[in-house]
């Protein structure tokens, strides 16, 4: 029998993220999402979630930094312009079309994407990793302790309970104002984790090729190795990428700011990044595992609103690894993702395994922006 849409339902929450969080160029608290939930002629819910950021201090631009409606107006604009689209359409041939139908990574798009890959993996019977195709339920995770704007003391915490939960490696933010500044950051990390933890550092744009060359050789020399370097340089700087990826010892990894593959497939062409970083949509991480594929490159998946990326993270098989940060968002889902032993678990429940828990999802409803 084939599925139908028949219904939709549509919240506006704000999460908190547990911690203050940022980088060199930001910090906040808190999380605008959009839920959307698909309702099928079968009884089944397709769930979906897409994040802004809208509330903190922010220095530059970033994909993910917008204002969101009040939910009124979110519930009357899908209505208005989605829904037509969607009502008593089949699920298959609707799925196919996503990408057409609903490009981008504007947080409406990605949660009607989420949605329709969850209702997908439940028509079928299967977690969403089966459906990509995985031969295994886990991927190595690495912590990532968005430290910038903690103190010494704060941060010091954080990577102790990384340290505990038996993490391989650890990353930290680094683009203070003095190398000496970011150097006392990584010794006191270093002190924590211990000599076996990997540590890689992430820039957020921070610097220029000149001043990132001479950060990781001064790293070096004082004694702190470095498994790789994050999003050094502005993500337009393509020269630079592929003179830094030539001039220093470390892989240098990029780039959380660039949404669309063909870009990074013109900066895998010319060789500027030793790994590939990857976004929580699903649709971008199968492209970017194209080019992992054609170019030989590791891939590593980024935080995700829930840890979603834990699906195509355990179906790809370049993936190095998935980060992990430890946020108050997976106070959502009834069944959080696990990780055990340093690796993310994907989860064995039928579609994606995220659903909202109701109570929680009343509780953290905003429909108007604070």
């Amino acid at each position: 029998m084939k599925t139908k849409i028949v219904g939709f339902e549509v919240w506006r929450c704000e999460l908190p993220t547990g911690r203050v969080i940022g980088d060199c160029t930001c910090h906040y608290d808190t999380e605008d999402v959009f839920i959307l939930a698909l309702n099928t002629d079968q009884g089944l819910v397709g769930w979906g979630f897409g994040e802004t950021v809208s509330k903190g201090v922010f220095t530059k631009p970033a994909p993910w930094l917008a204002s969101m409606p009040g939910a009124d107006e979110l519930r009357r604009d899908f209505a208005e312009n989605i829904w037509p689209l969607m009502q008593q359409s089949e699920l298959q041939p609707l799925w196919e079309r996503r990408q057409e139908l609903f490009p981008g990574f504007s947080y409406r798009c990605v949660a009607i994407r989420t949605a329709l890959w969850d209702l997908m993996a439940k028509s079928q019977e299967q977690p969403l990793h089966k459906l990509l195709g995985s031969r295994d339920d886990r991927a190595r995770a690495y912590g990532s302790g968005l430290d910038f704007p903690l103190t010494d003391a704060q941060a010091g915490e954080i990577f102790r309970r990384f340290k505990e939960r038996r993490f391989f490696a650890v990353k930290v933010k680094v683009g203070r104002p003095t190398a000496e500044g970011d150097l006392d950051r990584l010794r006191l990390v270093r002190d924590i984790v211990g000599e076996s933890v990997e540590i890689a550092i992430d820039a957020n744009e921070g610097w220029t090729c000149e001043e990132a060359i001479e950060r990781i050789t001064f790293f070096t020399k004082e004694g702190v190795g470095l498994s790789y370097v994050e999003d050094a340089l502005s993500r337009d700087d393509l020269e630079g990428f592929v003179r830094l990826n030539k001039s220093v010892d470390v892989d240098i990894i990029g780039h959380d700011y660039i949404l669309d593959h063909r870009e990074l497939r013109r900066f895998a062409e010319r060789g500027a990044f030793s790994r590939l970083r990857v976004s929580a949509d699903i649709d971008h991480a199968l492209a970017c595992a194209d080019i992992a594929r054609e170019f030989h490159l590791p891939l590593i998946f980024g935080n995700s609103l829930f840890e979603f990326s834990v699906h195509a993270a355990v179906a790809v098989p370049s993936t190095d690894r998935i980060e992990f940060s430890d946020l108050a968002w997976n106070r959502l889902p009834v069944h959080p993702v696990e990780f055990v032993n340093g690796y993310a678990v994907a989860p064995s429940r039928s579609g994606h395994g995220l659903d909202p828990s109701m109570e929680s999802l009343r509780a953290f409803s905003s429909p108007q922006p604070r």
